[in-house]
């Protein structure tokens, strides 16, 4: 045992009272005494304690911060709080624990912990609580703006995604293309072969589309049978080939062994205005020329030709 101990045992003994640990250790980092505490609530017996450091019942990583942070913060302050560390108990298990500590004129440390696995555990608890919550959250984002039967975009989402992808375009001037895409004749799918069957095509086509597109691009639902896909830095000649590939990746839906068609039209930011609902309406008219035309085609609006 340490020859600095310069207090009477028996001033440290109503610490055995108190439902905390109490430990007081010298300016050598030597245990010099410890309460009951410790033996009910960790094993340590006080004669295992007294007269070793302080390093006997901390954790490798707890050593290394009562070093490098610890001792410096209580010359500096003569006291810390509510700082965790971890302690090993008699039997070598690692306890999270909440350490105060004042340190007296004569360098003596005088240490209560608390234990902190419940607290620990009511913490994660939080924790997962919280990212269950994130997950939630998320999830409710998703269906909110999410066609249910597509798995494409909805009406409402792709509207805004489409108002912020043309004002980054103003900004930086590039090309967005919209086309606007209708199913041909798909009352008359419904009315032959039920609304199941027009499900199944609406299901199919969200995959077939959403698997055509980029990632940068914007691919919805507008409603009923019709959808809007939303190329970025795409122009209208490019707007146009793709079409073309994509009316022949449509075609392997079939219904009744007929694989069913679509009309398409399209617009870009760079023909007369570059708002949201300027596009749009052009991108609606051609298609509504592109059906007029005999459907199963695409139709680029030209001012010059159709009559608004």
């Amino acid at each position: 045992m340490s020859n600095n101990i310069t207090k009477p045992l028996e001033s440290f003994q109503s610490i055995d009272d108190f439902p905390c640990g109490g430990l007081v250790i010298d300016e050598n980092k030597i245990i010099v005494y410890s309460n009951d505490y410790l033996k009910h609530e960790f094993g340590w017996l006080s004669i295992n304690l007294v007269g070793n450091e302080i390093d006997k019942i901390l954790t490798r990583s707890s050593k290394i911060f009562y070093q490098s942070y610890l001792v410096p913060l209580l010359l500096h302050d003569k006291k810390c709080e509510e700082i965790q560390l971890n302690i090993m108990d008699a039997t070598g298990k690692r306890i999270p624990v909440i350490v105060n500590v004042n340190v007296d004129e004569s360098g003596f440390s005088y240490w209560s912990l608390f234990n902190a696995s419940k607290r620990d555990k009511l913490y994660q608890e939080l924790i997962n609580t919280r990212e269950q919550l994130e997950v939630q959250a998320e999830s409710l984002k998703s269906l909110a703006s999410i066609d249910e039967l597509t798995g494409l975009l909805n009406r409402r989402e792709i509207i805004k995604r489409s108002k912020l992808l043309l004002d980054q375009a103003a900004r930086s001037n590039f090309s967005v293309c919209f086309v606007m895409l209708d199913i041909d004749y798909f009352k008359k799918v419904n009315d032959d072969y039920g609304h199941t069957e027009g499900d199944r095509i609406l299901s199919e086509l969200g995959q077939c589309l959403a698997s055509f597109g980029r990632k940068t691009d914007l691919i919805g639902r507008y409603g009923g049978e019709e959808f809007l896909l939303v190329f970025p830095d795409t122009d209208a000649d490019t707007a146009v080939l793709l079409s073309k590939r994509l009316h022949e990746k449509i075609s392997i839906i079939k219904t009744e062994d007929k694989p069913i068609t679509v009309s398409m039209g399209i617009s870009t930011n760079k023909i007369l205005d570059s708002t949201y609902d300027e596009i749009f309406h052009q991108a609606d008219m051609a298609l509504y020329q592109a059906k007029n035309l005999g459907r199963n085609r695409t139709q680029l609006y030209d001012p010059e030709n159709i009559d608004d």
